[in-house]
C-alpha cells in the first residue's frame, strides 16, 4: 500500500497545516514547469489529496490499520470476469464470518466494512483518450455489484480511482466499504509512455541517414504528420512537439510526442550490389 505519510515527508500525526507546508514545498520542487521529476509531482499531488481531505485521510488511515482487502481481476478485452473464483483456490474464506481469518480479528470499533481493490487491464491509447467501462462483480455477500468505470483521459499504470459505498457490505448497520479500481496499462507495440511524453521509433536505412530523406510518422490515435530529417542524422537523434503528448491528469498539461530515430541496416545478399555498395563507401571515405 503506497505510503502517503513518507512521500510527503510527515508523519502519521501531522496536522493540516504541516500537511499543506510539506506539499508546498515538495511541489514547488518537483513541479514539471521547473525541471522536476513528472512522476514524482504526481505521486505527491496524490499524497496531498488523499491527506487534506478529512474523510479520505480517514478513509486512508483505516486501510492502512487493517489491511487492503481481498484482490480480483477482470479483462476488458472480452467481456468481464464473472469472478467465479475470484478468492482463489480452496474453500471459501467467509465460513463464519463475513470477514474470516483471512482478514484478522475485526476491530470492535469498525463502523465500516471492507474496501474491495479490482484491477482493469486497458490499451494505451485508451489511457491516451480515456474510456468508460462496466463491470460487474460479486460482493462477499453474495450480491451482483454493478458499476461504471469512468477512466479519465492520461491515467497511468497503476493509478486506482475510488468510487464510495460499492465495496463489501456483508456487516449489517455498518457503513459499505469503498471499490479501488487500480488502472494496468498494457504495453504497445509502435508506442511506449515516459512521463508524459510519448515515444515511437523511426526507422530509416544508412543512406537514408547519410543524404536525409522525409518520413511520415503516425500518432497513437492515426493521424499522420511529415518529418524532415536531416543529412546526417544519429541513431537515436529525437523529434518532438510539444503538446502532443499525454495529457497530465493532475496538472492538465500534456506531455510531448518524440518520434526517435533508428537507423536499420538490412542484409544485402545481392552479390552486384555489394561491389557496388563497397566501392560507394570507398568513395565516401577518401571524400572525408
Amino acid at each position: 500500500m503506497t505510503d502517503y505519510y513518507n512521500i510527503l515527508g510527515v508523519n502519521e500525526n501531522a496536522s493540516p497545516d504541516e500537511i499543506k507546508k510539506a506539499y508546498r514545498k515538495l511541489a514547488n520542487q518537483h513541479h514539471p514547469d521547473k525541471g522536476g521529476d513528472q512522476a514524482k509531482f504526481k505521486d505527491i499531488s496524490v499524497a496531498y489529496d488523499n491527506l487534506s481531505d478529512p474523510q479520505k485521510r480517514a478513509e486512508y488511515d483505516q486501510q492502512r490499520q487493517y489491511g487492503g482487502g481481498p484482490q480480483f481481476h477482470f479483462n476488458t478485452g472480452g467481456g468481464f470476469d464473472p469472478f467465479a473464483n475470484m478468492w482463489g483456490a480452496g474453500p471459501q474464506p467467509f465460513p463464519n464470518h463475513p470477514f474470516g481469518d483471512i482478514f484478522g480479528r475485526m476491530h470492535p470499533n469498525m463502523r465500516r466494512n471492507r474496501d474491495l481493490n479490482i484491477q482493469c487491464q486497458i490499451s494505451l491509447l485508451d489511457s491516451y483518450q480515456g474510456k468508460q467501462l462496466e463491470a460487474n462483480y460479486k460482493l462477499p455477500s453474495g450480491k451482483n455489484q454493478n458499476v461504471v468505470i469512468n477512466v479519465p483521459a492520461g491515467v497511468t499504470n497503476g493509478d486506482t480511482i475510488r468510487y464510495s459505498g460499492l465495496g463489501d457490505d456483508s456487516v449489517p448497520g455498518a457503513q459499505r466499504g469503498n471499490l479501488n479500481v487500480t488502472i494496468v496499462v498494457l504495453p504497445d507495440r509502435d508506442f511506449e509512455r515516459r512521463g508524459d511524453d510519448l515515444y515511437t521509433t523511426v526507422d530509416i536505412t544508412p543512406i537514408e541517414a547519410m543524404i536525409g530523406c522525409r518520413k511520415t510518422v503516425k500518432s497513437i490515435t492515426g493521424q499522420t504528420m511529415d518529418l524532415e530529417i536531416r543529412a546526417g542524422v544519429e541513431s537515436g537523434t529525437e523529434f518532438a512537439s510539444n503538446g502532443q503528448g499525454f495529457p497530465n491528469v493532475n496538472t492538465g498539461y500534456k506531455g510531448r510526442f518524440v518520434s526517435v530515430i533508428r537507423i536499420k541496416t538490412p542484409a544485402v545478399i545481392d552479390q552486384d550490389l555489394v561491389e557496388r555498395l563497397t566501392k560507394l563507401n570507398a568513395e565516401i571515405i577518401n571524400r572525408s
